[in-house]
Parts: C-alpha cells; sequence; structure tokens
C-alpha cells in the first residue's frame, strides 16, 4: 500500500475516534439514560446487533466470493463498519458507498464501476428482502386479524419495491445505448455483468440473510423498550425493524439520521406510547448501533493495517 493509502487510513482512524467523541458528548444526556439497561440487557443488545452486522458482511463475502476475490468475514465487518462510521458524515450514503469503493480498490484490486456494482447489489437485494417480508407479513395481519397496519409501512415497503425493480429496470435500459460515452458505457455494463451473473439460488440465499437481520433488530428493540417500561407487541416489533431497514431508501441526511427515527415515530402512533421513554429508547438504539460501528472500526484499523503491511512485504520479496 503506498504512503498516501496509509496515511488516508490513519487520518480516518483519527476521524472516526473525534466524531465518536464528539457523538457521545452531543448525546451526553442520552448516553446517562443507557445507566438502566443491566449486564444481560446489554449483552442481548449487543450480540442481537453483532448478529446483523455479521449477517451483512457475510451478504457482501458472498457475492465476491462467487467472484474472483476471497475476503474474510472478519475484514468485511471491519469495512462495513468503517463505511457505515463515513456514512454519519454525509447524506445520501455518499460516505458509506465512497468509502467501501475505496476499501474494494486497496484490498482487492477491484475496479470502482465492479465495486459499486456488487456493494449495490447487495444493497438492492437487501431492501428488496425486508420490502418482500414487510408486504407478506403485512398481508398476513391485516387479512388474518383485520388490523389495519399504518400508511409509512406500506408506503416504505411498496415504494422500496418499486424503487428496486425501477433501478435494475433502468440500469439495463441504459447499458444498451450505444450513444452513452464510452467510460460510462463500462461502468453500466460491469454493474450489469455483477447482476446478469447471480443465479436465482444466490438471489434466494442473500435475502433469506437480508430477511434474518430483521428478527434480531426486533430483539434489540424489544430489550431497549422493555427497560424503559413501553409494552410494544411482538408484531409491531418486527414492523419496527422492517421500517428502519427500508427507511434507508430515503437517504436525506448523514445515516438517515433523523428520518429512520421519523417513520418509527409514525408506525407506533397507533400505540399511543409515552413520548419521553419512545424518543429515548430511538436515541440510545442509534448511540449504541454508533459505538458498536467505532469501537469495530477503531479495533480493526490495525488488522488492516498488518495485513496491507504484510502484502507489500510480500511484493518486494
Amino acid at each position: 500500500m503506498s504512503r498516501i493509502a496509509r496515511l488516508l487510513k490513519r487520518f480516518l482512524l483519527l476521524a472516526i475516534l473525534v466524531f465518536a467523541a464528539g457523538f457521545c458528548w452531543y448525546n451526553r444526556d442520552t448516553l446517562a439514560l443507557t445507566a438502566k439497561i443491566s449486564l444481560w440487557q446489554w449483552l442481548w443488545v449487543v450480540s442481537g446487533y453483532l448478529g446483523c452486522y455479521w449477517l451483512n458482511a457475510l451478504m457482501a463475502c458472498q457475492v465476491q466470493w462467487r467472484r474472483g476475490t476471497r475476503p474474510t468475514l472478519t475484514e468485511m465487518l471491519v469495512i462495513n463498519a468503517y463505511a457505515s462510521i463515513l456514512g454519519y458524515v454525509t447524506v445520501l450514503r455518499a460516505g458509506y458507498y465512497s468509502g467501501k469503493l475505496w476499501f474494494y480498490q486497496q484490498h482487492y484490486g477491484l475496479s470502482p464501476s465492479v465495486s459499486l456494482g456488487l456493494q449495490g447489489w447487495v444493497s438492492l437485494l437487501a431492501l428488496a428482502g425486508n420490502a418482500c417480508f414487510g408486504l407478506l407479513f403485512g398481508l398476513v395481519w391485516q387479512l388474518r386479524y383485520q388490523i389495519q397496519l399504518p400508511w409509512v409501512h406500506w408506503l416504505l415497503v411498496l415504494g422500496t419495491l418499486l424503487v428496486v425493480a425501477a433501478v435494475v429496470v433502468l440500469l439495463f435500459v441504459l447499458a444498451e445505448l450505444s450513444w452513452l460515452p464510452l467510460p460510462l458505457q463500462r461502468w453500466l455494463g460491469n454493474i450489469k455483468a455483477v447482476i446478469t451473473a447471480t443465479n436465482w439460488r444466490e438471489i434466494w440465499q442473500l435475502n433469506l440473510q437480508a430477511i434474518l437481520n430483521i428478527p434480531l433488530q426486533a430483539m434489540v428493540l424489544g430489550v431497549l423498550c422493555s427497560v424503559y417500561g413501553l409494552e410494544v407487541p411482538v408484531a409491531y416489533l418486527l414492523l419496527m425493524a422492517v421500517v428502519a431497514n427500508l427507511s434507508l431508501i430515503i437517504a436525506l441526511t448523514p445515516s438517515n439520521l433523523g428520518v429512520r427515527e421519523l417513520v418509527l415515530w409514525q408506525l407506533l402512533a397507533d400505540l399511543h406510547l409515552p413520548k419521553v421513554q419512545l424518543l429515548a429508547v430511538m436515541m440510545i438504539d442509534r448511540l449504541i448501533q454508533f459505538v458498536i460501528l467505532a469501537l469495530i472500526s477503531a479495533l480493526g484499523y490495525r488488522m488492516l493495517q498488518k495485513q496491507s503491511l504484510t502484502g507489500d512485504n510480500d511484493e518486494n520479496i
């Protein structure tokens, strides 16, 4: 790895630590509320989110394993954490995707277009998996139990399915246009090649892994709600997990701050929960996610640095 790349990585680590400290200081009142969480509840919460991050890393690894590169789950877990932290300082998930582009190029030698195709395809499949679960779960709940779900649920579920389908169709249409500039044609062609190389078994497998995130997130939200005396039905906890994931499609703010909380608030409006406790749960949930990602990024930095140094030494032999 070049000297500039090493300096950039060290700067990134410092930026993560400074931003984490500032984030915690600004939310110190919320941080103080976490004193109510017992050791066992902490273990459930941390285990739930680590399980989610592990599944996300597995999905990212699998699309690369089938295409020639061999990242480990640990490497991908760290890279995803770095990219997610970068998402806290940019809008439209620009930091998340640009961070992964940079890491894919530095560690695996993938071109930006192939990298974008890989991570974009995984994101689309994850969104589609969550939306399909939300659609089927919502239909069963409404038809069997005659319970009218909040409009925000259906808006996100149906909107996500339409957006995913539209993006894939638009990509295939644009990839066939010969009048586009040649570099853009190559980009689109590489991204299209990633999608067309995916068989149906792989699509179902990745969708299933995305759906497995939902009960893990619901468990975390259930534990946090119980800490603050909020009685939320299990079905609503599952809906909260679905809506929280699908809200990423409205990435108008850094890491979707505010948007995610707003749609969850709207989803739970029918339950008439105490607003102060509900806000505390949402803020603490966000804070815990951020701290876990920051710790994974900081601890994983040394591992990635050692691998880079080992790779440089091997090249010099």
